[in-house]
């Protein structure tokens, strides 16, 4: 029934396959964020305060405009080891 509909209108071809990769692409985007994000908690089981893991030098960022701010600070101890 797609296909009869799609060869009756060629023309929206490109107009569902730039939706389909947008949603396709929120997904992934999703999924990535649970993932590597350390501001979502999703394992309730695990480590509650993920965001302790991060070491000083090590970016969570997706873009970093300063890259070298981490770079510089790969020698410093971590302020939590203070308090």
């Amino acid at each position: 029934m797609a296909t009869a509909f799609l060869k009756a209108n060629p023309t929206l071809i490109p107009l569902f396959l730039a939706c389909g990769g947008g949603v396709g692409g929120s997904i992934m985007y999703a999924f990535y964020t649970l993932r590597t994000n350390p501001d979502v908690i999703v394992n309730k089981v695990g480590n509650p305060q993920p965001w302790n893991r991060i070491a000083q030098h090590e970016n969570a960022k997706l873009i970093t405009i300063n890259k070298q701010f981490f770079e510089d600070r790969k020698g410093m101890e971590s302020p939590s080891s203070r308090y």
